[in-house]
């Protein structure tokens, strides 16, 4: 492997790092990876890079998405799926599951107040349409989930129809979840 194309290989690992991170030390890693090959020899340094890729790439992901802008969208996603996954876990008998749902009906009414402050007034418009279309778009996937997992669902259940019930199920849950999401979401007064 060549200098260039190994420098191209360098770079793409380094956009594994959040935008920012990679905005700010960039040079910098780019010259600490060249100079461990050269040290150390491209194999040796190729594995040093990828263990502290595999410390460090979470930990900065993690950090990005816990910036400020970012909580609301990560607290709803988590609520999301937790109550998801909790009522999944109740139709499909496992009843401990059920401490998922009770989680996210708790941690979304603890933490409403900075999911309602999140909503953009400025934005309002632009989120609602994107979160009703979101809506839409899963509200036409039900039948079609259904009639493709028809066939499957028969008088007994097995774990196929199972999991197409389960597949359905979650849909039917996003769907309800994005059109109440978009219908309490305020339009723009600077339209």
């Amino acid at each position: 492997m060549n200098s260039t194309s190994r420098a191209r290989v360098y770079r793409g690992l380094l956009y594994l790092y959040p935008r920012q991170f990679r905005e700010h030390y960039r040079d910098d890693l780019e010259q600490a990876i060249t100079d461990l090959s050269a040290e150390l020899g491209r194999r040796r340094a190729f594995s040093r890079v990828a263990l502290d890729l595999a410390v460090t790439v979470p930990r900065y992901r993690i950090e990005a998405l816990m910036k400020k802008e970012h909580t609301a969208t990560v607290l709803t996603v988590a609520i999301t799926a937790m109550a998801c996954i909790g009522i999944v876990s109740i139709f499909t008998g496992l009843y401990p599951g059920a401490v998922l749902l009770v989680l996210a009906v708790v941690l979304a009414i603890t933490k409403r107040s900075s999911l309602a402050r999140s909503i953009d007034p400025v934005n309002g418009t632009r989120l609602r349409h994107k979160r009703l279309m979101t809506a839409k778009v899963l509200g036409v996937l039900l039948p079609v989930i259904y009639l493709v997992s028809l066939p499957i669902l028969g008088d007994e259940w097995g774990t196929d129809a199972t999991v197409a019930f389960g597949v359905w199920f979650l849909v039917l849950i996003g769907a309800v979840v994005y059109l109440i999401a978009g219908l309490t979401t305020p339009k723009s007064h600077t339209a």
